[in-house]
Order: C-alpha cells, then structure tokens, then sequence
C-alpha cells in the first residue's frame, strides 16, 4: 500500500515538473546512481562552465553558512538557536539578546570590514581597508577565546590579502593558532587565502599545491578545482608531482587535471593507475565519469546529438572505456563493474551486461544501486510489450521505490521506454496513455483518440500498468491538474458538435470567449469590436437555434450568412478558434484537414446567403467575406514556412495573397470592383483593407 502510495506521489511530482526551458546536453535527465556527498560527484555538466561554476558557488554558499551557523551553535553551547545565530551573524538582528560581549564585539567588526572584503559598485570599497587589518590582528591578543582568536586571524589574513599588505608575513606569525584550535571550518578559510596568498606573490605552484589540500573533505574544495588552472604547462604540472608527499597527493593532481572537459580521461586514470591501483581518486573518476555517462538515458533529443558522426564518436569512446574497464586491475571492483553494467547497456551488448550484473548481484544482494542498474538493463533489454510484461514492470518498480528510494527517474524513464515499445509495435493509443502520464499533451489528441480515452477511464483494466495509469488519470481529473474537461468541449466545438458539447453540463462552457464568433468584419480575423460578450454555452446555444432554423429554411439569408461567419471564426484563422484547441501556435495550423473543411462549409453557407440576398450592400459584404475565406484556404495549403514569404511580396499579407488572387482573390475582387463600387461597403473597404486597395489600383 505504502509503494503503491509513493508511486502515485511520484507521477504527481511529474506531472509538475514536466516542463522544461533549457536543457544542457551534458546535464543527465535521469539519474540512476545513488548520490555521492562531494559535489563534484553530483554534477555531470562541464565543471568550468559559467551556469555551473554559479551552482558551485551557490552551494557552497549555503553550506558554508549552515556550517559556520552551527559551529557558532556548539561554540556558545547552545544558548542561542541556528535562527538566533543566524539573525545575530548574517542579519545583524536582535543583537540586544545578544549576552555574549566578546562574541557582539566580533559581529560589529565583521560588519565593519565586510565591505573591504566584498564590494561592488552598489557597495564600494572604504578608504580604510588597510587600517582594519592591525585592528582585526590587535583582537588577537585581546580576545580570551582561542575559537575567536583564530577567527580574528582569518579576518586578519584575509585582509592583508586584499589590501596587499604582506599577508604571508601575517600566516607565519599567527599560524600557530591552526594547531592550537580544533577542528573548524575556519580553518578551511585560511588555508584558501594562504594558497591564493602564494599565488600573488608569484609561488604559483606551490599555491595550486596548498589549494589541492582542499580538495578532500573541505567545506571550499571548489577552490581546489578552480584555481588548478594556474598549472598550464607540463614542467608545471611535474613541478606540481614534486611537492606531493605521497601516493595519495599525487594521484590527486591526476583526479584534478582530469575534471577539465578536454582532458583524456581514460588516460589520466592510467596514471593514476600506475601509482596506485586502489586510489579513492580512481574511483572519484570512475564514478564521474559513469555520472556524465548518463546522459544516453536521456529523452530530450538535440541536433547535437542527431549528427551521425557525433553518434559514432561517442560509441568508438564507449568502446574504448570498456576495454579500459576491462583491462582495469583493483582490490574493490564495485564501480569498475557497475560501469561495465551500463556501458555495455550503451553499446547494446546486453548479454555482456548481464554477465557482469550477475557477478554484482551475488557480491552486493542488497545493493539499491545494483538493483536499479539491473531494472534499467532489464528494461532495455525488452524487444515487445504485452500485458505480462506490464505486469513485471510495475512489480518490479514496486521493488525499487520505498521511503529513502523515492526518485523520479525510474517511472519517467520506464514510460519513455514503453512510449518506444508501443510505438514499434503500432499500438497507438498505449503509446499516447504513458506519454501523457509524463507530459500532459491531450492538445494532440483528436476526438476518435479521446473517446477512446473516456472508455479506457471506465473500463475496468487487468495489466496493472493500466489500472495505474487509469487511477492517475482519474485523480488528474479530480484535482484540476488535467485539462480533460477543457480537451472534451473544444474538441466537440471544433467537429462542430454544439449539441454535445452543450449537454457536457461542464464549468468550462461558463467561460467568456474574447471576440464574437458571429462577427463578419473587413479585418481578416474578425478580432475586433466588443469582448467578452457570449460564454461559450450561450454561444452554442445560439449557432444550435440557427442551425435548426436552417433546418426550416435552408434559404435564410441572415441564418446561413451568421453560421458562416461562426464557421470561418472557429477556424484558425477567425476569432475564437481559441475554443477548438488547448494551444493556439501562430507558426503551425492545428488540424489543418478540419479548418479546410470548416472553411469550404462556410463557403457553401456564404453562397446561399449571396443566392438568396436582395440587398446590395449585403452582397457587398457576403462577397468579401467569401474572398476572406479564399485567403483562409490558400494561407492554409501554403508550405509551411510561410512567414518567410512576407517580405518577397508588394502586398503587406506576403505571396500567399499572390497564390490567393491567382485561384479566387482577384475573381471576387472584380466582382467587388465591377458590381459594387457605388456601395458604402466598398468605398470602407477600399479605406480599410490595403492589399485589397493594393489590387484594385493595380487595375488602373
């Protein structure tokens, strides 16, 4: 109950988040590792990248305030609250609850100095930054606390950096209090200014040496990594080997200069290799490196990735790095193995994959990580679908998702899966349940396709992926989050049946629509004049008494001339075809056979309007709008880059006008010109319309 609970949290947490803006290639859409602790493990994008060198930042930002707050915390023995601290440090709130007089002192002089450490235009830089030096170090010697001594030093230190006041002379005098101070993150914050302290006064790889030492486990490792581009040469870089102490630090340089996006990964595990076959940073790499792997799950699909070549360069490096794996030597193979697992996924040889899975398997039983991995190969191992198969996956998924295992990525990118499978096996309508059990796209769906959808939503369901996917669809419906009720009356409209779309009885048809569909303008889309004048059920109940009036007299001048207008309003190109679809795009025609047939229907109506008129200014009109409709037609069978005609035309509507006036434009404009010139009508439209006034000069 409790997994079939977190299963439907999970689609719920989809279908929120299914929408996206911009995706960078290298980002991985589905993750099926567990996460690891440093970031660097958590990030599969280029490293030095300006987007992500943001997120590092940002995130160190945050933990870095959360553990200097709770440091505080331990520090005062827990008098104050993290939120007290906080107001206290960050906020400089409340410091009259502040009993603490040594500690109230440090936080009106981290007040007073933060400007010369962090300044912009909006918060300049004081004059006397360099005063505030001797002031922070004076404090040193007047403080009882050891714990505020040294973060007085860092003050100190850090702004003889700044202020170009020989900090080095400054480490070596007060780096004494490092060893007399336990463990804190401050510590940290010294060790960053003193390497980039031996970077400015030209040490520059003894510098990336000392920032290297952040590397491991500090709370600013980022520094380590960002600051490892000093080293450009090889003679750098081999001096950089000469200063490490041991195995540990040197293979640490190889794991550095391996996270820049050029570097020869495969390579610089060999070195590191050759030192040492067990190295933590080995398996830092390993896993790095099978992190960005992940990338191939990935649905989203980009013309970078479409290039052929780009495929094939991708697949000869997927080859390579299995027979690196292979080849690779260690006491504890666990990622050397798991890699194998995937990248043979990736290259497609299953069966070497279940090899090694069956290996893994036996080695870590109870491994949440080797069982997704062994789903994911399972998965893309299957060549059908059938309701048996349906049936393995969900129990199998229920298998894989419980309290601390509760990510997205195992349902969203079984569904993309399935959507390949049913696809392959043309079972249409399966293929549109899962994609919209991602991704709400019920625009897509045509009214064939959503009554069978309103059956399936009844129909009592045996494959358990179904009865799932029924239940969510369900609760969709009942919760607001899908847009079935909306879906159902534009599709109705949109095949013209008011009746039906009437008798849905649904809130949806209380909406107001923008413009008046019954309206007959000289502006070509009729988007003009009052607003908000018929709800939608008032408007259906209206074109439903006309039609039955019709029905009376085929012949009625004003019925047949307001349903063509209707008609011609709920096609795209008209006011209000906004109730025929959930999404309106100005670059392509939604259901371009149903607007052809909505427009030659208003034609039809249109004639017989003309036919039976005796009204002159009256024909005027309904001879324009036929022309109108004409343009309608040939705007919709035009290619579909159209837009790019309108600038290789004399006329404002492009060479679409052109294609118009050849088939029928220019017909009824010479009608307009010959028959009706003495009219009012034609003298507005001559003052209204300038491509028809374009055309009608052309004739002089």
């Amino acid at each position: 109950m409790i997994k079939r609970f977190l299963f439907s949290i999970l689609f719920l947490k989809i279908s929120l988040f299914s929408c996206a803006d911009y995706w960078d290639p290298s980002s991985v859409q589905h993750l099926f590792l567990e996460k690891r602790d440093n970031i660097f493990l958590q990030i599969s994008e280029d490293l030095n990248s300006p987007g992500i060198y943001n997120e590092v930042i940002y995130k160190y930002e945050i933990e870095n305030k959360k553990t200097n707050i709770e440091e505080l915390e331990k520090e005062l023995n827990n008098r104050y609250s993290f939120e007290d601290i906080e107001k206290f440090l960050y906020k400089r709130q409340n410091l009259n609850n502040l009993r603490d007089k040594e500690f109230l002192e440090y936080i009106r002089f981290v007040e007073l100095q933060e400007k010369c450490a962090i300044s912009n235009y909006y918060n300049p830089r004081p004059e006397n930054c360099g005063d505030l030096t001797k002031i922070a170090l004076s404090h040193i010697e007047k403080v009882e606390s050891n714990y505020l001594k040294l973060r007085y030093f860092y003050l100190g230190f850090r702004l003889a950096h700044f202020n170009n006041q020989e900090p080095l002379k400054i480490y070596e005098k007060y780096k004494y209090l490092l060893d007399e101070t336990k463990n804190s993150i401050v510590k940290d914050w010294v060790q960053g200014i003193y390497s980039g302290a031996l970077v400015k006064s030209g040490k520059k790889v003894q510098g990336v040496y000392e920032f290297s030492k952040l590397f491991d486990g500090s709370i600013n490792k980022h520094l380590s990594l960002y600051n490892f581009f000093h080293i450009k040469t090889q003679e750098e870089f081999d001096e950089l080997l000469n200063l490490a102490k041991n195995s540990d630090e040197k293979t640490k340089m190889y794991a550095l200069r391996a996270l820049d996006n050029s570097s020869n990964i495969i390579e610089e595990m060999q070195n590191i290799q050759k030192i040492d076959k067990n190295s933590k940073w080995l398996d830092f790499l390993l896993f790095r490196e099978l992190l960005k792997s992940q990338t191939y799950f990935n649905n989203i699909e980009y013309e970078y990735f479409q290039d052929e070549q780009q495929k094939d360069v991708e697949n000869s490096f997927y080859k390579k790095y299995i027979e690196f794996l292979q080849n690779l030597q260690k006491d504890d193979k666990y990622l050397v193995d798991l890699s194998l697992v995937y990248f043979n996924i990736y290259v497609k040889d299953f069966s070497k994959a279940q090899e090694v899975m069956n290996r893994l398997t036996k080695t870590y039983p109870n491994s949440h990580e080797i069982k997704t991995a062994s789903y994911i190969l399972y998965l893309n191992s299957l060549t059908k679908i059938d309701e048996k198969i349906e049936n393995e996956i969900i129990s199998k998924i229920d298998l894989l998702i419980y309290e601390n295992h509760s990510s997205n990525s195992i349902y969203e990118y079984t569904l993309e899966n399935l959507q390949n499978l049913y696809k392959k096996q043309g079972l249409d309508f399966d293929e549109f349940l899962v994609r919209n059990a991602l991704y709400s796209t019920l625009y897509e769906i045509d009214l064939k396709t959503f009554r069978t959808y309103e059956e399936f939503l009844e129909k009592p369901q045996t494959s358990k992926l179904k009865q799932f996917l029924q239940n969510r669809f369900k609760e969709q419906i009942k919760n607001g989050s899908s847009s079935f009720d909306t879906t159902k009356v534009y599709l109705l409209i949109n095949n013209l049946l008011f009746q039906e779309a009437v008798d849905t009885n649904l809130s949806i048809l209380d909406t107001k629509i923008e413009f008046n569909p019954f309206n007959g303008l000289i502006r070509g889309n009729n988007r003009s004049g009052k607003t908000q004048q018929l709800s939608i059920k008032e408007f259906l109940e209206k074109i439903i008494v006309i039609k039955k009036e019709l029905e009376k007299n085929p012949n009625s001048v004003m019925d047949n001339f307001l349903y063509a207008n209707a008609l011609y309003n709920l096609s795209y190109f008209g006011n209000s075809d906004r109730i025929t679809t959930l999404y309106r795009s100005t670059y392509d025609i939604h259901t371009p056979k149903m607007q052809e047939e909505k427009l030659n229907l208003a034609i039809n109506h249109y004639n017989i309007a003309l036919e039976n008129s005796k009204d002159k200014e009256f024909q005027a009109k309904i001879t324009y709008m036929i022309s109108k409709v004409y343009l309608a037609l040939a705007d919709l069978t035009q290619d579909k880059d159209r837009w790019k005609y309108y600038n290789e035309s004399k006329y404002n509507y492009g060479t679409i006008y052109e294609t118009f006036l050849q088939k029928n434009g220019a017909k009824y404009f010479d009608i307009l010109k010959n028959d009706f010139s003495d009219t009012n009508y034609y003298k507005e439209i001559l003052k209204s319309c300038g491509d028809f006034k374009i055309y009608i000069n052309s004739k002089k």
